[in-house]
């Protein structure tokens, strides 16, 4: 069976296969990463297909992961981080989170370590690039402040990859993944980097697996199903990182640079995969309340009718009830 698959259009939720698999369809957020691993070793391994599941793949594209759960036209997929989901159900999606695979925020500000920058608070009225978001420049912008900066970034949307930007010295700073900082240590040039967290951000998930709470209701058993073989996939990932990797490898082997791969996967081994109570996937209520209300205290969650919120209880979006 190939390990993805471009479907035209969205299948019937828990639609059955001719060999009597239940079919799911689950929306990548991005391009694939090193974080798909554990992901693709349950896929190569036949871990879903174990549990009576045929899962489809549906690449990263101009419909967020979030639309297309909450619409139904994807079963399950990932959201980019807990922010990004938050910023989703707040403004009307259907949307329940079942895990996390990264247990940390793995995004970091960087700037070229030529240019000479010591602390976040240099940072003020330079110029930051992103991607239009205005959640990534309040980080920035936190960042700076906490450090004692009096000005915001300047910030600006790219239409190139972070990577390419600061190295072409266009921008003055970005925030990058473990896979972009991988590509730094392997072709340079340097960099600086600092932690949001130790500057005024509270820590997040990235990678977070969701779905619709009108799935979950017609379709308990299946979810569960799904993410306990999801969830052996990333232990399997932890014991074997090496397996994980050739599995990851052999899903995606045109997108994907084994050297950066090799890099982000001992990060992710042995820090971002690690969750603070030992179950792999699992998440925590409070944490995702924190990032609630730094969002609000941003002036960024909002509801469906663009109303800035004053409060939000993430009780309802939140459970490891469909993890081992």
């Amino acid at each position: 069976m190939s390990a993805v698959v471009v479907a035209g259009c969205a299948s019937k939720p828990s639609a059955s296969t001719d060999g009597g698999l239940t079919k799911i369809d689950f929306a990548l957020s991005f391009l694939p990463d090193p974080d798909l691993n554990g992901l693709a070793y349950a896929q190569q391994h036949g871990l879903f297909r174990k549990a009576g599941l045929e899962v489809d793949l549906l690449p990263w594209g101009s419909t967020a992961p979030e639309a297309l759960v909450s619409s139904g036209q994807a079963q399950l997929g990932f959201a980019t981080d807990v922010r990004t989901a938050l910023l989703a159900d707040a403004a009307g999606s259907d949307l329940v989170s079942l895990g996390a695979v990264y247990q940390h925020s793995p995004y970091v500000l960087t700037t070229l370590a030529s240019a000479g920058y010591s602390s976040p608070k240099e940072l003020a009225g330079k110029v930051y690039g992103g991607f239009g978001s205005p959640m990534e420049v309040a980080v920035v912008n936190e960042m700076i402040e906490h450090d004692g900066g009096t000005k915001d970034a300047d910030a600006v949307t790219l239409s190139t990859a972070a990577f390419d930007a600061l190295k072409s010295e266009r921008v003055d700073t970005v925030l990058s993944f473990p896979n972009e900082i991988a590509e730094f240590g392997l072709q340079g040039p340097k960099v600086t980097t600092w932690n949001p967290i130790d500057y005024g951000v509270p820590d997040g998930y990235a990678t977070v697996v969701i779905s619709s709470n009108s799935y979950l209701k017609a379709h308990p058993d299946v979810a569960k199903k799904f993410m306990h073989a999801f969830q052996a996939g990333y232990e399997a990932a932890l014991d074997d990182p090496d397996a994980a990797d050739d599995a990851l490898m052999k899903t995606w082997p045109k997108d994907l640079d084994r050297k950066v791969v090799d890099v982000v996967s001992r990060e992710q081994t042995e820090d971002l995969y690690r969750s603070e109570d030992g179950v792999v996937n699992s998440q925590s209520v409070d944490r995702w309340q924190e990032n609630a209300d730094w969002l609000i205290e941003q002036g960024l969650l909002k509801d469906s009718t663009g109303k800035v919120l004053k409060a939000y209880d993430v009780s309802d979006l939140v459970t490891n009830e469909y993890l081992r």
